[in-house]
């Protein structure tokens, strides 16, 4: 009887444990498919004639072939945005809640209009202090320089001018808020749609940047994480991109969604599915160009937060200009 090991396919697999993914010709899908009927189709008191040595054989090709198809399989089939939403919801809700006196947050920043730039913000129930380079790179970009200078920005304590710290990219949500929202997908979207109001650009439009802002830049606990990954999950005119690199030259996945019609954008999220986290955000032009970027280089609680500078020219003065 010929041994099973002269078929030129099996030794391609048997060589191949641990499987290296290389898709098959057609001849030897079909090739690789008989086989496997022989295998399991053979009697077993024919097995148990054979040499121990030629058994193992049997099974180290068996091995390689079940694999090789399981893994062959899962790599050809391509996933969806969907499933890699939910991936990233379920992995969200698996982080550890995070806690400290505030919730700290840096991201870099690029627009048409300046410089890419930095933004920082400490944000707690009682105080928002921010620091943002945007106002000075705006101004260096307009009067025409080639940079701008970091130092001149300004670190603000909104909390002294009356602000609050809210959440959201439609209606702002307080920190009580948001604990009391709902963390059922559906429940959380009637919620978040009844709250907006309507931009004039769509209701599917207003309630994405509404959960891509709670995603963002909101201490949202892993479980409305979650929520708010299932409901963009259920969002319709999503594309998977694949695979790509952030602008901090991460791995990341790539998800986008259309709004051509409503706004003449398309809106990219590049996330890192493995553990729900929203690394960068884009919106793209009709023409293909950048309309926007934000990248979150860091994320995380702080006990404490800078004291704010004092206006540079003065009571009154506007903190991110020079005299």
């Amino acid at each position: 009887m010929k041994d099973p090991m002269d078929d030129p396919v099996l030794q391609k697999l048997a060589a191949a444990n641990p499987v290296h993914v290389v898709p098959l010709t057609p001849e030897e899908s079909a090739r690789s498919e008989a086989a496997l009927h022989r295998i399991v189709t053979t009697p077993h008191q024919d097995q148990r004639r054979r040499p121990a040595s030629m058994l193992r054989r049997w099974a180290t090709v068996v091995a390689a072939l079940l694999t090789s198809v399981a893994v062959a399989l899962v790599a050809t089939t391509p996933a969806s945005a969907e499933q890699v939403l939910l991936e990233a919801a379920e992995n969200a809700a698996k982080q550890p809640p995070l806690s400290g006196q505030y919730l700290y947050m840096r991201s870099q920043v690029e627009d048409p209009y300046s410089f890419p730039y930095e933004r920082e913000i400490w944000l707690s129930r009682d105080d928002m202090v921010l620091r943002d380079e945007g106002g000075v790179s705006f101004m260096a970009f307009y009067d025409g320089k080639d940079g701008f200078d970091p130092s001149l920005t300004r670190v603000m304590d909104l909390d002294d001018e009356g602000e609050m710290s809210t959440f959201g990219n439609g209606e702002s949500i307080t920190w009580d808020e948001l604990a009391e929202l709902p963390t059922e997908p559906r429940a959380l979207e009637r919620r978040l749609s009844e709250g907006l109001s309507p931009s004039g650009h769509g209701d599917e439009w207003d309630l994405w940047t509404q959960v891509v802002g709670l995603l963002r830049e909101s201490p949202a606990s892993p479980d409305l994480r979650r929520a708010l990954w299932q409901v963009l999950a259920a969002a319709p005119g999503t594309e998977l991109l694949g695979a790509m690199t952030d602008s901090a030259g991460r791995p990341v996945t790539g998800i986008e969604a259309d709004f051509m019609q409503e706004i003449g954008q398309r809106e990219v999220l590049l996330i890192d599915p493995s553990d729900g986290t929203l690394l960068e955000v884009r919106t793209i032009d009709a023409d293909g160009t950048l309309a926007y970027r934000a990248t979150m280089l860091e994320r995380g609680y702080r006990d404490v937060a800078p004291e704010a500078d004092p206006p540079r020219c003065g009571p009154g003065s506007v903190p991110y200009i020079s005299c």
